[in-house]
């Protein structure tokens, strides 16, 4: 007869996986146009969006395009502070349906970027 093993599991309460921040990097809070579009596509559609928040390992975009998880985007931003558009490359990391038929993406850079480069584009 095999022994018996019995054990109680207490469920934590108010734990939320979603909610735990996975970031190394502080969030800067934002409000910058951008377009994106899948890397594989050269030429093509682009979707407009907003970059809410952004630090140097990556950005949270809200588009009316739900991409799947591991896509890679080329983003175009227009920074505040200059005429200058800014082309980043990120990975989609996590998806998820916002308000209003929007889907909000977290994203990682491929490059992090340094704090300087976080600046400009804020």
């Amino acid at each position: 007869m095999a022994p018996s093993c019995a054990a109680t599991v207490h469920p934590i309460r108010g734990a939320n996986l979603l909610d735990i921040e996975k970031r190394h990097a502080a969030r800067q809070p934002c409000l910058l146009e951008a377009t994106s579009r899948p890397v594989e596509v050269a030429e093509g559609m682009t979707w407009g969006g907003t970059v809410r928040d952004v630090s140097a390992g990556g950005l949270k975009l809200d588009l009316c395009f739900p991409f799947k998880s591991g896509t890679y985007l080329a983003v175009e931003l227009q920074p505040a502070a200059g005429p200058v558009n800014r082309s980043l490359v990120c990975r989609v990391i996590h998806v998820h349906e916002s308000k209003g038929g929007t889907w909000t993406l977290g994203c990682e850079f491929i490059k992090p970027l340094t704090d300087s480069e976080v600046d400009l584009l804020l």
